[in-house]
């Protein structure tokens, strides 16, 4: 049983989003900035930096293990159909997007539904997973479904360990024991995640994963 180290997740208050429409305007200004917009620009560099797109980005277009790492195919066992505006695909579970989430699509709160990620053989080693729990771009929607409890993670059929994971909205870093990936038969991995048990929300039949997503070695 892996417990996870909790980090800060990504703000999406409004204040936030106004910074970065404010960083894109100033950034993309057609007139040269007065004193006091080069001030904010410099200012809003140092808050929203340069590599992220969007207040929802977990991991922004800089140098990361995603420059060479990474699943190159994400599915479900099963998934919630779309609603007029929003989609619970499992590639939504990594698109390292905390605004969009996967939601399993079974009757009941989907124990022992998977998602799976695959590796090219070739693809760098992990030594970490990511866990962003629940539908976390919304506190009411959040506290509204089902969060995990415990995720299973077997690799290629093999259980592994299991991911005790906290009833929160921020990030969860769990360190794995060793490195995953390249295997020694030359096969792809595929790294399984089974809901075990959830945290039940005020309408217990949708259990939400907004991310699970990697860090690793092999890439710098």
């Amino acid at each position: 049983m892996l417990q996870p180290i909790i980090e800060t997740g990504p703000d999406l208050s409004p204040e936030r989003y106004e910074a970065f429409a404010d960083f894109d305007s100033l950034l993309n200004a057609q007139a040269p900035l007065s004193p006091s917009g080069v001030a904010l620009l410099e200012q809003l560099y140092v808050e929203v930096g340069e590599t992220l797109e969007s207040p929802c980005d977990l991991v922004g277009g800089g140098c990361s293990w995603y420059c060479g790492g990474g699943p190159d195919t994400v599915w479900a066992s099963s998934s919630l159909g779309a609603s007029k505006d929003r989609n619970y695909a499992a590639t939504n579970a990594h698109d390292l997007n905390v605004c969009t989430a996967w939601c399993e699509g079974v009757e009941g709160p989907g124990m022992g539904e998977q998602l799976v990620y695959r590796f090219a053989p070739d693809s760098p080693r992990l030594h970490t997973i990511l866990v962003v729990n629940g539908a976390a771009h919304d506190t009411v929607l959040w506290q509204r479904n089902n969060r995990v409890r415990t995720l299973a993670v077997a690799e290629n059929g093999i259980p592994l360990f299991t991911l005790s994971l906290a009833d929160t909205m921020d990030i969860q870093r769990f360190r794995l024991p060793g490195l995953l990936g390249k295997r020694e038969d030359g096969q792809p991995m595929e790294l399984t995640f089974a809901i075990l048990s959830v945290y039940q929300g005020n309408r217990p039949d949708d259990t939400v994963i907004t991310e699970i997503y990697f860090d690793g070695v092999d890439v710098h």
